[in-house]
């Protein structure tokens, strides 16, 4: 079982891209994309996005949904604090 990174105040750590550092940063806001985006039928889809503080004063908004986050490759950093 893996820790939700989805928590506003969690440090999580991250690769935007395959060929990048691995970041880290504290997740300072979750929520939905607005306006909706619209799936290929036309139906509008709630997707969720959180916003990350890095150490230098940037917000990054990345998506949060599970593809996004194994993509990403994004992990709770205070995941062994919390585990059982």
């Amino acid at each position: 079982m893996s820790i939700p990174v989805d928590v506003v105040g969690r440090t999580v750590s991250f690769r935007p891209s395959p060929r990048s550092d691995v970041l880290y940063g504290e997740v300072v806001n979750v929520g939905f994309q607005w306006p909706y985006p619209k799936d290929k039928n036309g139906i509008r889809q709630l997707k969720k996005k959180i916003s990350v503080l890095l150490p230098d004063g940037r917000v990054l908004n990345m998506s949060a949904e599970a593809e996004d986050i194994k993509k990403y490759r994004i992990v709770a950093e205070n995941e062994k604090q919390e585990a059982w």
